[in-house]
């Protein structure tokens, strides 16, 4: 079957495009073979290639997941000078091709154990991409929908990835292949620097050109992605789960409420369908609800010396029924010594996230801070049994009203005055100072040591601080 595809400028098209999460069955064999059709899994199934002189060649595939946003192997766009062609994904459709370009890439890094010059890169890559080429409106956008899961020893998935075979007068010979085996491992924290995030093992045999193609189970939800394997298998499937951390440019209108999207926040508009039980905190982490099935693999997998031993759920439960209170005091109280003894550029730095001006905070002589409503939304992070009695406990908190007083010279106050005015409230103008108040709505993380033996916390110290954008601008009434 020949495709042919005129590429163009970014088509706005999609957005208009009907979207569709039809998944494909298939065989319970293994080994490996062709699709039925170039098409059988629609735009689902993105091959990866590069255009030039001689035509298309196809260095491997990825997972079309919402519109314009893809998952791919980190190492297959690797394959690309940073500063040369651009990677052009095509997805197959009966009697035609979309074509797509990238607007944004990302993938996470760690510093390596073995050398603090260089960086670990996740194999796993979020991508948002423009439409372009004709969009063939009369087909809808299929989409691989997610699942957030922990394939278990001996279930059985299948890979689907593209096979590149020659270039003909300038034609790019590919073929869909797809393989299936059954897990033989797992490894929740990274398999080596090779492999840095969670990922799994399979006795599946696949190819060249299938890295970053789809991994699915037997609902034909997308489990992972392939990032490599040996002649003959295993192969290594690295997990979905940290493309839901990542956040790139939206390549359609709804996505462009902010800056940058997640995943969850594709999600959230029907854009992306995704099964699994998660939880995302202000700072981005994630907390993944997996079945006991699950827990217990992931707990059977991390080698010994890798594991931190904690809090089960149900004593997790007991620390915020019993202490929830204490910890919601000595949180806020610790926020607001912590705040309250910053030093002036970096208080200016922490009321810069309220879009404040920058005149009008060189402006600020001094301020005081002060909680006035109290905690809310108090959360354990993690738990970390560091002696038999001794718990380390991560947790953060939302402090719904905090009040900051600042103080500006009479003539400043003046000068700026209106721009002040969009920021400030209960303007109080004495002694050649004006005082003013702003409100702000913050997360913060802290941590402390619990003695469970005595029933006692050592001092909280807050270690991160996430700023919740404005949602009025009156200060508190004050009786």
């Amino acid at each position: 079957m020949s495709h042919t595809v005129l590429i163009t400028s970014d088509n706005p098209a999609l957005a208009d495009l009907e979207l569709s999460w039809a998944t494909v069955e298939f065989t319970a064999e293994d080994g490996i073979g062709p699709l039925r059709s170039l098409h059988e899994a629609g735009d689902a199934l993105v091959a990866v290639g590069i255009l030039d002189g001689d035509g298309a060649t196809i260095l491997g595939s990825g997972v079309m997941v919402g519109p314009g946003l893809l998952v791919t192997a980190t190492h297959v766009l690797d394959e690309f000078p940073r500063h040369g062609r651009p990677p052009m994904f095509m997805t197959f459709l009966p009697g035609g091709a979309r074509s797509w370009l990238p607007l944004d890439v990302i993938a996470l890094s760690k510093p390596s154990e073995f050398d603090d010059q260089r960086r670990v890169v996740s194999d796993l890559s979020l991508v948002s991409c423009a439409l372009n080429s004709e969009a063939h409106a009369n087909f809808p956008l299929m989409l691989a929908p997610m699942q957030i899961a922990l394939p278990l020893i001996g279930e059985r998935l299948w890979a689907i990835g593209f096979r590149h075979e020659a270039i003909e007068d300038r034609a790019a010979l590919v073929t869909p292949l797809i393989s299936s085996g059954l897990v033989t491992a797992a490894y929740p924290n990274g398999r080596g620097e090779r492999m840095a995030s969670p990922c799994i093992e399979l006795n599946m045999d696949t190819v060249g050109g299938m890295s970053g193609g789809a991994v699915v189970n037997a609902a034909g939800y997308l489990v992972g992605i392939l990032s490599s394997s040996f002649e003959g298998g295993p192969s290594y499937v690295t997990l979905i789960w940290e493309a839901l951390r990542l956040r790139v440019k939206g390549a359609v209108p709804k996505l462009h409420a902010q800056e940058t999207v997640s995943l969850l926040g594709a999600k959230a508009l029907g854009l992306v369908k995704l099964k699994g039980d998660v939880h995302r905190n202000p700072w981005g982490d994630l907390t993944l609800n997996l079945s006991d099935e699950e827990k217990k693999f992931v707990a059977e997998s991390v080698e010994e010396s890798a594991r931190r031993p904690g809090l089960n759920e149900d004593e997790r439960e007991r620390i915020l029924d019993t202490w929830g209170s204490e910890l919601e005091t000595m949180g806020s109280e610790a926020t607001i010594a912590a705040l309250g003894s910053l030093p002036l550029p970096r208080m200016r730095g922490f009321l810069r996230a309220a879009d404040i001006p920058e005149h009008c905070l060189a402006a600020i002589l001094s301020f005081s801070v002060e909680d006035f409503e109290g905690v809310e939304d108090l959360e354990l992070i993690s738990t970390e049994i560091i002696e038999p009695d001794q718990i380390r406990i991560e947790y953060f908190f939302q402090l719904q009203t905090l009040v900051w007083t600042v103080e500006v010279s009479e003539d400043d106050y003046h000068r700026h005055g209106h721009d002040l005015g969009e920021h400030f409230t209960n303007v109080i103008e004495e002694g050649g100072v004006a005082s003013m108040e702003l409100v702000q709505r913050c997360y913060f993380k802290a941590v402390t040591v619990f003695d469970r033996g005595r029933g006692e916390f050592s001092d909280v110290s807050i270690i991160s601080s996430a700023i919740r954008p404005p949602a009025r601008r009156s200060a508190p009434n004050r009786r």
